[in-house]
């Protein structure tokens, strides 16, 4: 009987995340091209309704100067509408996000091949990725979002069990378009169908930031395994006979032209959507602060939810923060590497300059002017604050 490759394809091995890129539209497989072309359009019509009535909602309250209510509802509607735009933007750039699994996908087939060493690697940076990059964020997302629905029909079920007057509460407090009676939100069926229906936008809020933010996040962790790989089999190489010496570190230097590609993916594919974030998420993290300061009392929901918020932004950078470093370590593993031991020539020409591209960094960059690493997460929560105290004045 034959056995089963003990690593697989990325679908298999990564099945959360699969299955939010899937059932979000954003899975890039060609087979489903038109299915997804078709669905999106009906997706977006879907949650048209509710976003239509948050901003009805919107201008009555920028007529009234009720600053409190606008920004608890763009604090809600942005990122959810930001979801939908994941979809366009994955379906514009299917072929590199195929490209990036496909990658994935053959080099897990060829570590089936290798000695142990190159699989312990492998296996810490799987599980690494499993725990945190999928596991993990899906579980902060689901946190972030479902408490909403979850702390709504806590309060209703208390209510309707132990008060004789008991107070409705929605998913998220919006009330009836072109309605002039506030408390008419509350009658039936109305409130039941508006409840059911935030449920449903409640779940694609959560499949669409955990699909694809934590695909992103297993790329640019692969990226890492990719020059881990190559540094070890660099180190093998001096080791094995003369006469193989020069062959394998040719095999390395291909390595590193394909992470170099694989990087070049990753920033292709994920360019626009950086850029989007890192705008997005000042302004996000400034409203919730404020919503939580200078609304109606202290809100447990946006305080989990602007905490979600900052986790959101931090992982970017700290994976991008974390693809640099190990791209310089690499030219130091590649000077200490043992190549000093080799007497071939050609071979010691190709270290020097497998060691002076190294030195040049691999960065993740968005709209291709602004780098994305730890120091530009401690500005984007300083201008935040600066942000939310200019709102405060």
């Amino acid at each position: 009987m034959e056995q089963q490759p003990e690593f697989t394809t990325f679908h298999e091995t990564y099945k959360l995340i699969t299955f939010a890129l899937s059932v979000g539209m954003i899975y890039p497989n060609p087979k489903t091209e038109m299915w997804r072309l078709a669905s999106i359009p009906f997706l977006i019509a879907t949650i048209t309704p509710l976003a239509t009535m948050i901003f009805i909602d919107m201008y009555k309250c920028w007529m009234a100067k009720d600053i409190v209510n606008i920004i608890r509802h763009s604090t809600v509607v942005g990122p959810f509408l930001g979801g939908f735009f994941k979809m366009i933007l994955m379906y514009h750039k299917r072929i590199q996000a195929k490209q990036i699994l496909d990658e994935i996908n053959r080099d897990y087939e060829n570590i089936n091949n290798y000695s142990e060493i190159y699989k312990d690697i492998a296996r810490a940076s799987v599980k690494n990725c499993q725990i945190y990059s999928e596991r993990g964020w899906a579980i902060t997302v689901v946190t972030c979002v479902m408490t909403f629905p979850v702390m709504a029909i806590s309060l209703n079920v208390y209510n309707f069990v132990f008060k004789s007057e008991p107070v409705k509460y929605m998913i998220h407090d919006l009330e009836k378009p072109f309605s002039e009676d506030p408390e008419d939100r509350f009658e039936s069926p109305y409130f039941e169908i508006i409840f059911v229906y935030m449920f449903y936008c409640s779940i694609l809020y959560v499949v669409n930031f955990t699909g694809y933010d934590g695909f992103f996040g297993l790329a640019i962790n692969h990226a890492c395994l990719k020059m881990d790989l190559y540094c070890k089999a660099l180190e093998e190489a001096f080791k094995a006979d003369a006469h193989e010496v020069c062959g394998r570190v040719i095999g390395v230097i291909k390595e590193q032209c394909r992470m170099f590609q694989f990087v070049d993916l990753i920033q292709d594919t994920f360019n626009i959507w950086l850029g989007i974030i890192f705008l997005a998420t000042m302004i996000q993290i400034c409203t919730c602060l404020y919503h939580i300061t200078e609304g109606y009392g202290f809100d447990l929901r946006y305080m989990i939810f602007v905490t979600g918020a900052v986790i959101h932004i931090y992982l970017p950078c700290r994976y991008a923060a974390k693809l640099k470093a190990m791209s310089l370590e690499t030219a130091n593993r590649f000077y200490s590497s043992g190549w000093e031991q080799v007497d071939d020539q050609r071979v010691r020409k190709m270290i020097l300059f497998m060691v002076a591209r190294a030195q040049v960094p691999n960065e993740i960059v968005a709209l291709n002017m602004l780098a994305f690493n730890m120091e530009l997460f401690v500005s984007i929560l300083q201008t935040s604050y600066s942000m939310f105290t200019l709102l405060r004045s």
